[in-house]
């Protein structure tokens, strides 16, 4: 192509050049913007990992004093990735020659933002990491190494099990729900708490990993969606105006029991002598969630068939 171009003129060759430079550039600039915010970031956590006047002996000598912690990083994912033990820990040579041996990050002691701050200098570009500054887990001092573990060849989360297990060893109120009768299969391991919370910080209260409550659980529940014809309100509003989601006596993960459920917004049937009729509601009203189905006065009654009474 270049070839006949050339043959053709320096007119076409300049039309050619003007056409595919700028092209060349703009898909570029991209990767010149991305490496500015990686110096950014670097340059933004890396007080974390300094130690004034040290200077990086090499993990070699590491390894000479720490040979169990060296046997088992050697495996990990971060020493896969080419990371060494002065990248998190920062320069040795001062731990070195202390006679007490500090002068060098030791996590175990450090409070959230210095111990966070270390991995954050690699991990603060990735995307699973964007709403972490403004999460939950941030604002309680929740620590990386709290949930991970980062010297070690298999990861503290490899499993939905062990996922279910970082999370309750907090939230012991959720642990306890989850072992009523009725609940998501959470306790089974079927599910895990990241199915519905983003443990790094979401865009909704509690780290959902939704916009909205309701949007979360039509993720699974389409069938109840909608839209119908005739919603029923609360149902919009929010899910949790019936259901808890961690787990309940009650069947469905209801509140509480019906008819008590429905009678605190609905006044109910009565049998001629003001006694409130206690079957369940949704024997009839079996449509709850919404219906397209009109009743014989207007509206709907949320049933699956046209209510009309008897003459």
């Amino acid at each position: 192509m270049w070839k006949r171009v050339l043959l053709s003129g320096p007119p076409l060759l300049l039309a050619c050049l003007w056409v595919f430079c700028p092209l060349r550039l703009s898909a570029q600039q991209p990767s010149s913007e991305s490496y500015q915010k990686n110096q950014d970031r670097e340059k933004q956590f890396a007080k974390y990992r300094e130690i004034p006047g040290a200077e990086r002996l090499g993990s070699d000598q590491c390894r000479s004093c720490h040979e169990e912690q060296a046997k088992t990083f050697r495996r990990s994912g971060h020493s896969q990735q080419g990371l060494e033990c002065e990248d998190c820990h920062g320069p040795g040579s001062q731990h070195i020659t202390s006679d007490t041996h500090g002068s060098i990050v030791k996590f175990g002691g450090l409070k959230a933002e210095h111990a966070n701050g270390v991995c954050l200098w690699c991990h603060a570009g990735h995307e699973e990491l964007q709403n972490w500054s403004s999460g939950a887990h941030q604002a309680h001092d929740v620590r990386c190494i709290d949930c991970h573990q980062v010297h070690t060849a298999e990861p503290k989360l490899a499993t939905r099990r062990e996922r279910i297990e970082a999370c309750v060893g907090c939230h012991r109120k959720q642990e306890f729900e989850s072992r009523l009768p009725y609940h998501h299969p959470v306790r089974e391991a079927k599910m895990s708490c990241a199915d519905c919370h983003d443990p790094h910080g979401g865009t909704a209260s509690n780290n959902l990993r939704s916009s909205n409550l309701n949007e979360l659980c039509f993720q699974c529940h389409a069938e109840i969606q909608g839209p119908f014809t005739y919603q029923h309100a609360p149902v919009v509003e929010s899910c949790a105006k019936c259901h808890t989601p961690h787990g309940s006596m009650q069947r469905n993960l209801l509140l509480v029991s019906q008819p008590t459920l429905c009678l605190q917004c609905h006044a109910g049937h009565h049998n001629g002598s003001a006694v409130p009729l206690l079957n369940s509601c949704t024997n009839c009203h079996s449509s709850i969630h919404g219906s397209d189905v009109p009743s014989a006065t207007g509206g709907s009654v949320f049933m699956d068939k046209s209510f009309r009474n008897p003459k």
